[in-house]
């Protein structure tokens, strides 16, 4: 399976960067990313929107976490997925506090699974870059083999999550109607976590328990590699452990997630 992304994911990819990168407060965030169209890539062609898949938008959504940014509003459309301003949200929006549903619908679980994985990421640079710029004993952090350890484990939960990520929205997008593609998700507007299907099921089951079980104590670890500088309140880094501890209890914490997994690994009887 390639998961190279084609030319307009890339594009997309750096223009969300470059948007999220200049805007300095969340007003001008929404407002370039509206003016960018990076806001409707899901909604579809006749509501204005560019027909995109879910991928698409959750490239968007790992640029938005990665900068650690307010967690938008999401409108589900039945297959599509929407990025929404947060102080516009409506009642049936995603609401990320909203911490008790059981069963939220798959897309939102991508969508939250995306945002995860760009928090965990930009944490991780956070990180990369204060332990090659911080010296202790006349060296660089990264010089020790301890610090280096630490942050290999980082790395490695880092890129399963956005692999794992990628897989999920990839195999979305395959089993949307008119797409060619076998088993997965049935695309009904009322789908819980339980209505999963096929692989797109497994993929998304597997992107939550990844998101909720590793990127917590990931995070933390690059809280420990920073030191007291990870705690201040003026430098981002208490941000990226913010947006992910909001990101599990949406998803129901990583027992709930990792039972999800196991139900799915579970052969049902015939």
């Amino acid at each position: 399976m390639d998961f190279r992304l084609d030319e307009t994911q890339q594009a997309i990819s750096r223009l969300a960067a470059e948007v999220v990168a200049g805007a300095d407060r969340p007003e001008r965030l929404w407002k370039g990313l509206g003016q960018a169209g990076l806001l409707t890539l899901g909604a579809p062609e006749r509501e204005g929107g560019a027909g995109l898949g879910v991928l698409e938008t959750a490239l968007v959504l790992v640029e938005i976490g990665r900068g650690a940014a307010a967690l938008p509003a999401l409108r589900i459309d039945r297959t599509a997925l929407i990025i929404e301003d947060p102080k516009d949200q409506l009642p049936d929006w995603v609401r990320w506090d909203a911490a008790s549903r059981p069963d939220p619908h798959p897309l939102a679980v991508a969508a939250a699974c995306a945002l995860g994985d760009g928090a965990l990421a930009g944490a991780l640079d956070l990180t990369a870059r204060h332990i090659r710029t911080r010296e202790q004993f006349g060296r660089p952090l990264a010089t020790f083999q301890a610090v280096a350890q630490q942050i290999a484990d980082v790395y490695i939960a880092s890129r399963t999550l956005h692999l794992a990520v990628l897989s999920a929205c990839w195999r979305l997008d395959a089993s949307r109607p008119g797409a060619a593609a076998g088993p997965g998700w049935s695309g009904s507007a009322t789908a819980g976590g339980r209505a999963w299907s096929g692989s797109a099921g497994d993929d998304l089951a597997v992107a939550a328990q990844w998101l909720t079980a590793e990127a917590p104590p990931a995070v933390r670890t690059c809280h420990h590699l920073h030191g007291g500088l990870g705690l201040m309140i003026d430098y981002p880094l208490h941000r990226h452990t913010t947006l992910i501890r909001d990101l599990v209890r949406f998803l129901g914490g990583a027992e709930h997630a990792l039972s999800t997994l196991g139900e799915r690994c579970v052969p049902r009887p015939d």
